[in-house]
């Protein structure tokens, strides 16, 4: 009853204050950097994969083909470290941890939001630049697969504009596994970026997650837990509802 009512009981390490109040504070940190990160990702990787796989001969991209696939196998945290130490030590640009400086009022201004982009810049960039990686590489397969297609093959004869092909025969034919996958990965984002949200100080679901098991403070591990599940759960869901707003083979039974 008291989960129905979003009372999750009393944090352990932080007596008398609720688990949801906690999740509360966490989740905006983590829901913003990780949304706006996935999702830059996933659309510059799927373009870069779709001309990566039909403008073979095109040299800016073949560079780009190279540079993904020397960044995909790094771990985001690694990445993380290393854009830390050029760009907050080396090259002192950003700023080394937190979501805003501290003593910083938070209010809903202008001025306090453009402080936040410019503290999240090194965390979403560690997470972007792994994550185009990764997109790129699956994209590039699927559009390699269909641009030898007879349908492909005879809209290129007839002399429709390469753009055209590319985005409404091939890739549009390449994005269903791509958005099963971009759904996927929008559920997990609850559960935050652990260790690069520790690596940075972000105040996220990440660095909430340590400080509970650090604490043993099982309560808030099973809100987390909870939010986790509550969050894959639907996205799969929706996924399978708005399917056939991409797929016109799919229909609704």
């Amino acid at each position: 009853g008291r989960l129905l009512r979003g009372d999750l009981g009393p944090s352990l390490s932080t007596f008398p204050t609720p688990v949801s109040k906690l999740l509360a504070q966490a989740m905006p940190w983590t829901f913003g950097l990780m949304l706006t990160a996935t999702l830059i990702s996933w659309v510059i990787g799927n373009l870069l994969g779709a001309y990566a796989s039909y403008y073979t001969k095109n040299v800016p991209i073949k560079i780009i083909d190279v540079l993904s696939q020397a960044v995909r196998p790094i771990p985001y945290y690694i990445m993380a470290l290393l854009l830390l130490v050029l760009f907050a030590y080396v090259w002192p640009i950003f700023p080394f941890s937190g979501a805003y400086p501290p003593g910083t009022r938070v209010e809903p201004s202008l001025r306090f939001f453009a402080t936040v982009v410019y503290h999240s810049i090194l965390p979403a960039l560690s997470l972007i630049l792994i994550g185009v990686g990764g997109w790129f590489i699956g994209m590039k397969a699927l559009t390699s697969n269909i641009i030898s297609e007879d349908y492909v093959v005879y809209a290129e004869n007839t002399g429709l504009p390469e753009n055209k092909i590319l985005y409404q025969y091939v890739m549009r034919n390449a994005m269903l596994p791509q958005i099963t996958g971009l759904a996927l990965q929008l559920g997990l984002i609850f559960s935050g970026a652990l260790i690069m949200e520790v690596v940075f100080g972000y105040p996220g679901m990440g660095t909430l997650t340590l400080q509970a098991v650090v604490a043993n403070d099982y309560s808030l591990i099973m809100g987390i837990a909870i939010l986790l599940i509550i969050g894959v759960a639907p996205t799969g869901l929706i996924l399978d509802l708005i399917y056939p707003l991409f797929d016109p083979r799919v229909r609704y039974q």
